[in-house]
């Protein structure tokens, strides 16, 4: 089964705004940021077609604490086929949880009994940096419902302030949350050279997402070849990059046929009990 961890999708009506917001906001900090797909779920669906995809998991944010309210709606649409049949079958159930909603734990516990199998954090859009006492009480409260957690780590190309998701920050709070199964996305390597210093060879999660313009792809590559097989994880990070593009730059780097079938699928497999 191959799998890709990290994707966004939209509605149709929501979609350009999204895509257009993230440009406008990128432009001074990484130029070369650009979107390769309408992000909405058709699109998606039909990417990850053409890539050879058999699931993924769309990324919702919660950005306000009542926002559990959309991510249950999410995932009950989902599950009555209001999507399509198509993603009720591929679309692996993501939710997200805001660190400063006092009922996260009930709220949690609605979101699994409507099929959530992950939660996604991303510390600069949810404005709490990653070992903030707040983002910590989630991430206990995620761990003992026994859920994986995707966080956006390192830098942030839409972001103007940093050291919200540091390599340091990420190791204090596998410190702090004994059996915390956390992938950090793009190997916290944007603006965080120091990762291959903290993170590189530990038993921590990492997807191989990046964007080239960022200058990072020698780092994810070091991940790939020397970083602990089971802990690799293949992301796109759809629209930004496109499936088929960015698998076909992980496999070009030579691997190990055995460090790709982990990476491709059968990590993702294990970790959300597919």
């Amino acid at each position: 089964m191959r799998i890709d961890l990290h994707t966004h999708a939209f509605s149709a009506h929501t979609a350009p705004k999204v895509i257009a917001t993230l440009l406008s906001h990128s432009r001074a900090t990484l130029p070369g940021f650009a979107a390769h797909g309408d992000a909405t779920v058709p699109g998606l669906l039909r990417a990850e077609a053409e890539a050879g995809f058999d699931r993924f998991s769309v990324c919702p944010i919660a950005t306000r604490p009542e926002q559990h309210a959309y991510m249950a709606r999410y995932l009950t649409a989902l599950r009555a086929g209001a999507l399509g049949e198509e993603a009720t079958r591929r679309v692996i159930p993501c939710v997200s949880l805001h660190p400063n909603d006092p009922d996260a734990e009930a709220h949690l516990r609605n979101l699994v009994r409507l099929g959530a199998k992950m939660v996604k954090l991303h510390p600069f859009s949810q404005g709490i940096r990653l070992d903030h006492r707040a983002m910590i009480r989630l991430l206990r409260i995620v761990t003992d419902a026994g859920l994986p957690i995707l966080c956006h780590t390192g830098h942030e190309v839409t972001a103007t302030h940093e050291g919200l998701a540091t390599p340091k920050q990420i190791l204090r709070v596998h410190r702090l949350v004994p059996g915390l199964r956390m992938v950090c996305a793009h190997c916290a390597a944007w603006r965080c050279p120091e990762t291959l210093t903290f993170l590189l060879g530990r038993p921590i999660g990492v997807d191989l997402s990046f964007q080239p313009a960022t200058g990072v792809e020698p780092i994810i590559r070091r991940f790939a070849a020397e970083h602990p097989a089971e802990h690799l994880y293949f992301g796109s990070d759809w629209p930004w990059a496109t499936p088929a593009g960015h698998a076909a730059r992980i496999a070009s780097w030579g691997l190990p046929q055995a460090r790709q079938d982990a990476i491709f699928g059968g990590n993702a497999a294990r970790l959300l009990g597919l």
